[in-house]
């Protein structure tokens, strides 16, 4: 049942992800960011915490799979979300 859950989250964040098309601001992705980290931060037992991270980590790996972090030209939005993320640690 807990797999059954988690496997669904997963999905769910995946495909709300690949649904907001192609245009992400570095403020959007470093605010999800933070969220999913404040999750992480603010979960109750290690099941949450453990689900929370995966979720972050998903996160993650999509927007650097649009935009990897070792092509120049994503240098000026990496720059700017490490930035923005600075202020939510």
């Amino acid at each position: 049942m807990k797999k059954t859950i988690l496997s669904v989250a997963i999905f769910t964040a995946v495909y709300f992800i690949s649904c907001s098309g192609d245009k992400d601001s570095p403020e959007s992705v470093a605010k999800k960011w933070c969220e999913l980290n404040e999750k992480v931060k603010n979960a109750t037992d290690d099941e949450a915490r453990e689900k929370a991270r995966e979720e972050r980590e998903n996160y993650e790996q999509d927007i650097e799979k649009k935009y990897p972090q070792d092509d120049e030209k994503n240098k000026e939005f990496w720059d700017k979300v490490m930035q923005e993320t600075e202020k939510c640690e």
